[in-house]
């Protein structure tokens, strides 16, 4: 993934700083515990920026993929495959680099898709539907 990296860095800062703030508790230093930790977080965002930069000029690709599939019963290969193709896309294995979720309904929760999950009692994988998406709208002129 071209920003492996990345996620990891966001990662070791995110524990970072969660670990100084639970020190904060017990250390009688709070103020010089707060700057590192909002240096810390200064540090996360210029990281977390270029990693969610791109999203909103890939989302057509992803939606594209999405469409070709709407209403069709997605069973474990397929779902594989997607997932494999969404996280390719962007590049990253989460959508949400700080939540430990990074399956395929945790994507397509975070790219608005409306789904069904239907369970099979022949197998522990249930089946997908896709059912829709809501369309995010680009806000910015093209001059």
């Amino acid at each position: 993934m071209r920003f492996e990296g990345l996620e990891k860095t966001i990662n070791k800062l995110d524990n970072d700083i969660e670990a100084l703030r639970r020190v904060k508790q017990y250390l009688s230093n709070k103020d010089e515990i707060s700057e590192v930790s909002d240096e810390l977080n200064k540090e996360r965002q210029v990281y977390a920026d270029e990693l969610y930069l791109g999203d909103a000029a890939i989302y057509p690709d992803c939606i594209e993929l999405i469409t070709g599939l709407l209403d069709k019963e997605i069973g474990k290969e397929e779902q594989l495959e997607l997932l494999e193709k969404i996280k390719e896309i962007h590049g990253r294995k989460s959508p949400n680099v700080s939540k430990k979720s990074h399956g395929l309904n945790a994507w397509l929760k975070f790219l608005d898709v409306n789904c069904e999950w239907v369970e099979n009692s022949n197998t522990d994988w249930s089946t997908l539907i896709i059912k829709g998406y809501v369309p995010r709208v680009n806000n910015s002129s093209n001059n």
